[in-house]
Formats: structure tokens, sequence, C-alpha cells
């Protein structure tokens, strides 16, 4: 049996991501399994970095557009299918958990979050993971193949080192760069360096509109606000800059904002040109409903928070200081223009 590792270089967690998984394969994998390492990336001035990062020795490039988990999953769900790939592993994190959420649902297989062990067996895989807030370790078993798993976060915090040398097995471009996705592609002739991820920002001077799933302007407030007071705040600084508000899960079931309000999975879902994200942690759940967004800012004090590795941009700071802060620029600049 064969297992793939999966290393997102489109997001800027992949050095953490490969040490990750590099330390799991070591420590934390048991079976006779042989593997490869499926190198998503998006800028070719990155291709030769994570390509050094991988923790295999054999290699797969995709490449690929970021923030887009379902163009990923359509090249893995090609080798889940007509392979004997048996396992996929990603490390711990929002986009991890989604990709192997979609492939094991696209491809039929089964699927574990936060895996501190696994042990691969001919016909399941047998896992174990923390549960009950890390009181006790759970025991369990995935039968249908194939087994899509993320690692445990204690995971990122090991020390052993990726493979020395590489083998690069294939490249492709599922981007839509090559003409067609799927295509195969030497990146190294390009000469690529992809597109400045600020090239079509600009400032909206469209009111809101009302509708969170129709806005162009999204500022989403998050369990940072920390009371109602701080989502309010927030709320009317998102007013003044003219942009619709939304909040996560937590903040709307603390009663600090109407339920309408709530983006993700059990809310609403847009695409605005651009969104703040205000003092939220970045959850899937709540991912899933601005991920389509043009431009993702967050504003966080947590380094380590999800959202701040999966926006384009990041502050660390308070999330209520900032953006009255900003709504005050906003302002300023259009009553000047």
């Amino acid at each position: 049996m064969r297992f793939a590792a999966l290393l997102d270089g489109t997001v800027a967690t992949a050095a953490v991501q490969a040490q990750a998984l590099a330390g799991f394969l070591g420590d934390g994998l048991r079976g006779d399994l042989a593997g490869e390492t499926f190198v998503l990336y998006c800028d070719e001035r990155d291709r030769e970095r994570l390509v050094d990062l991988a923790p295999t020795r054999d290699v797969r490039l995709v490449k690929t557009a970021a923030r887009r988990p379902e163009r990923m999953v359509d090249c893995l769900t090609a080798a889940a299918r007509g392979g004997d790939t048996a396992l996929f592993l990603a490390a711990a994190g929002a986009t991890g958990t989604e990709i192997v959420t979609r492939l094991a649902c696209r491809a039929g297989g089964g699927v574990l979050t936060d895996a501190l062990t696994i042990e691969a067996r001919p016909q399941r895989l047998v896992c174990r993971k923390n549960v009950y807030s890390n009181h006790l370790v759970g025991r369990f078993e995935l039968r249908a193949r194939p087994w899509c798993v993320t690692v445990d976060a204690c995971w990122n915090d090991t020390r052993r080192s990726p493979s020395p040398s590489h083998t690069i097995l294939s490249e492709s471009d599922e981007s839509g760069d090559a003409g067609r996705p799927g295509a195969t592609t030497d990146t190294r002739a390009t000469g690529a360096t992809g597109a400045a991820p600020f090239a079509d920002a600009e400032l909206l001077e469209a009111p809101s509109s009302g509708d969170l799933a129709k806005s162009r302007f999204l500022v989403v407030a998050g369990y940072g606000a920390a009371s109602r007071e701080g989502t309010e705040r927030i709320a009317d600084a998102a007013r003044r800059m003219g942009a619709d508000f939304g909040v996560s899960r937590p903040v709307a079931m603390n009663a600090w904002a109407p339920m309408d309000r709530l983006m993700g999975v059990s809310g609403t879902r847009a695409a605005p040109a651009l969104c703040i994200v205000a003092g939220a942690s970045g959850a899937p759940a709540l991912y899933w409903g601005i991920e389509k967004a043009g431009l993702i800012v967050a504003v966080n004090p947590d380094e380590r928070a999800p959202i701040v590795a999966n926006s384009d941009a990041a502050l660390l700071d308070d999330a209520v200081a900032v953006l009255e802060e900003l709504a005050e620029i906003v302002a300023g600049r259009r009553t000047h223009e």
C-alpha cells in the first residue's frame, strides 16, 4: 500500500505543515507503506522551496489556485481512484480538514481529523486521537478506502528534518494557466511569477446592500470582539465604511448579534470583493462562507489562528481597535475625495 502526504503551499503555514508531516511519518505512522508528497502551490517563486520542504523523497507537483480547495481535491480524487494509494495525510488546520473531508466524500472513503497515531492494516486503518477535551484517547477504525486523515496539531512542534533529496514524479497544472485543468506542464520553463495579491484591490464606494449573500464589501466579527459592546462597535465601523456586517457562530450563539447575520455553513455564503475578518479564528464552518472572497484580510492578535494562514493579508492586533481606526481612515478618504 501507498500513502500520500498533502503539503498545501498556497498558504503561509507550509513549513509548519511539512514539519508536522515529517514528524508524524517518522513516529506516528505504523505499517508497511511507501509514500509520496503532493505539493500544491500557486506561485512559481515558491516552487523550489516547497519541494525542499516535502517530507518524502518522491514528490508530485500540482499548480493550483490559492484558497480553492475544490480544485485541489480534483487532482487528488484522480489519484485516489486510479492508483493503489490507500492513505492521504494532511497537517492540522482548516485547509487540511476541508481537503481530506472533501476527498473522502468524493472518493467514497473514510475520514478522521487530529490523529495522534495511525496503524495501517490490510483491511482497515486503526487511529488514536484525543477526545473529551484531551482527557481521554479514543481508538477509531476506518474501513472504507481511501483513508483521509489529518494529524494532530501536537505534531507541529516536532523537529524531524524533511527528506534531504527529492525526485519529482510528475507535474500538473490545475490552475487553468496551461489552457485546461489538469494539463501537464514543465513549470520550470515558464518563468511565471504569479499575480500580485493586491492587484485588484479598490476602495469600494457603494453603500452596503443589506443582503449578505450579494455583498461586495463584508466585515465579519468573531468571538474576539469579546462582548456585545465589542460586536456593536465593529458593526458600527462596518457601517461607516459602507460594508455589510456578518458574524461567526459563537457571536450569534451568545446573542451579541442577530442570527440573520451568521456567516458560514449554518448561515450565509458570500463572494465579496473584499472581506475583513475581525477577531474570528477562521474555523472551517465559517471559512466556507467567505472562501470565495476576492481578498480576505484577517485582524486577529493570534498569529496561529487558522484565518491568519488562510487570508491574503493579516494584521496581528485587537480587532475592535483596528476596525474603528480603519473606519476613520476610510471615512476621511471619502470626505476628501
